[in-house]
């Protein structure tokens, strides 16, 4: 089974730390593999226990992806800032 990759939207809306399947599914690693890879101590990014549950930092997991996080805020589009020069210019 796949797992579909995370959208621009998902991305923004991430905690700072994330539970297993939720890193996996970043990293393009099922379920079950992912639990393996914990157990194991072979999972690509750290990883922490709380208490019972593992629990992976947001930013290593974007870290090894090369990905900024937080995201930096979205870029404003050349529209935007064509009618602020022309508003200057009145």
């Amino acid at each position: 089974m796949t797992c579909a990759p995370l959208t621009r939207q998902e991305l923004e809306k991430l905690p700072p730390v994330l539970d297993p399947p939720t890193a996996g599914r970043l990293l393009g690693i099922g379920r079950t593999t992912t639990y393996s890879l914990l157990a194991a101590g072979a999972f690509p990014a750290p990883a922490f226990r709380a208490g019972k549950r593992w629990r992976i930092p947001t930013a290593g997991v974007c870290h090894l992806l090369g990905i900024a996080y937080p995201p930096p805020p979205a870029r404003e589009t050349s529209e935007s800032h064509e009618e602020e020069a022309d508003d200057t210019h009145q």
